[in-house]
């Protein structure tokens, strides 16, 4: 009976130590906060999102928690204790207190001022490499800073915006297209440079949102062959192949959804026009954006064999509805209100929006993701 009883007390032990070590604790400290504050940490375990919060007392607040044998992807954000009713939920998220950080086993530190975007996050191996990465990019994100700023009042507006408006938009991406270029090119040096990082498998998994096969599979070929072994590596490599099936020159994929009044509405009954199928929602930003670019292309080439069929991620007709009406969008629009579980969407291996495809009459795929005036230019080139 000793014998099994030490087996078990053994066998406790062996567990309690394997938890110890993917244990993790956060001390942090705000040290000019003239308030108490909610802190938020974010991140996601096994495909579960975790969400904790705390409040500060005298600045100070603590976290913790366990992870599994990688180091996660973690954001801390800072929030009053009483939010402001009289700032729209979108203006919120643009000017999020935020800071995204890698969550790794043993002791974390987060010193900071009176914001979470700029307190310094002290770590393991992975946030000390994270830290050179955002040291390596910092000159292409000071330059973008104020254009970000100047855009949000623009991005808020999502109805009324006037001519002089949508063009001030168009100069501000154009300034911001360059800096974004070249925060491209470092982030793909430092990718290449470090491939068994998990910073750089960060870094790829972010271009898997909207993959373009041509410049993913390279990037993805290049990290090392136990990155690519991980389960989320695994997850990008058959999501790959998804892609190549949606990519240009293939058929697309018929699919039926309702509309806004409920009738079902197919893809293939538009064969034999050229149509743009759109995939947007309510709640994104970037889409609502882009939608008076969409717009002005719609009304150029709408009596010249062209159409457009919107695929909507909301979950709640009212919202999906409503943002219709405030962008006048007059062409089909569909969904299943499922919202990231859409049936079209996971057909097209739709992980982030906004992203459209334009289809020939023959119902074959000719290119895909045209922002802004290249969907007029490539409409413009196919329709005389």
């Amino acid at each position: 009976m000793k014998r099994i009883s030490y087996m078990i007390t053994g066998i406790s032990l062996l567990a309690f130590t394997a938890d110890a070590q993917n244990s993790f604790s956060i001390n942090g400290n705000f040290s000019a906060l003239k308030q108490d504050m909610k802190v938020f940490l974010n991140y996601r375990l096994n495909d579960k999102r975790i969400a904790d919060s705390t409040l500060t007392k005298n600045g100070a607040f603590s976290f913790k928690g366990q992870i599994g044998n990688e180091p996660i992807k973690a954001s801390i954000s800072l929030k009053p204790v009483v939010s402001d009713p009289s700032i729209t939920f979108i203006e919120k998220m643009l000017r999020r207190d935020e800071q995204d950080f890698f969550l790794d086993k043993g002791t974390i530190a987060i010193k900071g001022a009176s914001t979470a975007k700029d307190a310094l996050v002290t770590a393991g191996k992975t946030q000390s490499e994270y830290l050179a990465l955002k040291t390596l990019l910092k000159p292409e994100m000071d330059q973008s800073a104020p254009l970000r700023e100047e855009m949000i009042p623009i991005l808020v507006r999502t109805q009324g915006k006037g001519m002089d408006t949508i063009q001030r938009l168009q100069e501000l991406q154009k300034l911001m297209g360059p800096l974004s270029q070249k925060g491209e090119e470092k982030e793909i040096s430092f990718i290449k440079s470090n491939p068994d990082s998990y910073v750089s498998f960060d870094l790829v998994q972010q271009r898997a949102g909207i993959i373009r096969p041509k410049t993913f599979e390279p990037l993805f070929n290049s990290l090392s062959a136990r990155l690519r072994n991980t389960e989320n590596g695994k997850a990008m490599a058959k999501k790959l192949d998804i892609v190549k099936k949606t990519a240009v020159g293939v058929k697309a994929m018929d699919f039926s959804q309702p509309d806004i009044n409920g009738k079902m509405v197919s893809l293939s009954s538009f064969k034999g026009k050229y149509v743009l199928l759109d995939f947007w929602a309510s709640w994104c930003g970037p889409c609502r954006a882009e939608n008076p670019s969409v717009l002005k292309a719609y009304n150029q080439f709408k009596d010249k064999n062209f159409d457009i069929l919107a695929v909507s991620l909301d979950d709640k007709k009212d919202n999906w509805l409503k943002a219709v009406k405030d962008d006048a969008l007059p062409w089909t629009q569909v969904s299943d209100l499922l919202g990231w579980k859409n049936q079209a969407a996971g057909f097209y291996a739709i992980t982030a929006i906004p992203q459209n495809f334009l289809i020939d009459p023959n119902g074959v795929i000719i290119a895909s993701n045209l922002r802004g005036e290249e969907l007029i230019k490539k409409l413009s080139q196919l329709i005389k």
